[in-house]
């Protein structure tokens, strides 16, 4: 299993500096999200020229880039936003071939609402999916959608619901089980079963893997910390990861300042189990 980590938790640097700040603290892989990665507006990053010049710096020092990140609002209820945001994913798709990464990954929309919106919302993502799906088509490329437990995508089996309506090998997903708990599966054999039931829905469709940690609040919302100082069961967890996904980047999300290294050495020790 490849260590890798998000670029963007090491703040805005040019991609050559990026590049050499996540190999120096032993990672091999990372997530680019263009807009939080880097310095300058995303299009000065978005030409051919340009784009073959990261893919450059990061392969000079061993890099891979299993997801290039745009977050979209893939389930928007405004119309326009919503096509908006389809024209932004499908540039995405476009450059991520000659960024030579792995997939275009985001997150769906922040569910707010109540659950009898959830089937509208669901629509809404679908038509999203199935039209960048078809640029994806055209340039070869793969859309990695990221179920979140308070997004309109909030559990294993809605995410196998969009893999099964879509039926097309261009869409997998990107896995992070720590975005599928809440304050009421934290127990370790709750997270246990959300990650069999994962697996065992779409782990043959998975792309890449998300690593974090955290506690929820007394509001109930998420907080991060270092790894192995929250509530997720990695001890535990990860290795299940690497038995039926070795093959795969596990990404390190929210990097802890400070102590990326250390993050990174904890990631290959949970992984060696």
């Amino acid at each position: 299993m490849i260590i890798g980590m998000r670029g963007h938790d090491f703040g805005r640097l040019e991609p050559d500096v990026l590049a050499k700040e996540i190999a120096k603290n032993g990672f091999k892989a990372t997530q680019l999200a263009f807009t939080k990665a880097f310095p300058k507006p995303e299009n000065e990053y978005m030409t051919p020229e340009m784009l073959g010049k990261i893919r450059g710096y990061f392969a000079e020092e061993d890099i891979q880039i299993p997801v290039m990140g745009c977050y979209v609002s893939a389930s928007d209820r405004d119309p326009d936003k919503l096509t908006a945001e389809k024209a932004r994913f499908s540039r995405a798709l476009e450059a991520s071939k000659l960024l030579g990464a792995g997939c275009v990954g985001t997150e769906t929309t922040h569910f707010t609402f109540p659950e009898s919106e959830r089937e509208a919302a669901y629509l809404r993502l679908l038509d999203f999916t199935k039209s960048v799906i078809e640029t994806a088509k055209k340039c070869d490329a793969i859309v990695g959608i990221e179920p979140v437990a308070v997004h309109t995508l909030n559990t294993p089996e809605l995410a196998g619901r969009l893999l099964r309506d879509v039926n097309d090998p261009h869409l997998n997903i990107i896995l992070d089980t720590a975005n599928l708990i809440t304050p009421q599966t934290i127990a370790p054999e709750a997270q246990m079963e959300i990650l069999k039931r994962a697996l065992s829905i779409f782990g043959d469709k998975v792309c890449a893997l998300h690593i974090k940690d955290g506690v929820f609040n007394s509001e109930g919302k998420w907080e991060n910390r270092p790894l192995g100082e929250g509530v997720m069961d990695w001890p535990h967890l990860f290795p299940i990861l690497r038995e039926k996904l070795d093959h795969l980047c596990a990404l390190r999300e929210d990097v802890w300042p400070g102590i990326a290294a250390t993050e990174c050495q904890l990631m290959h020790k949970w992984a060696d189990q």
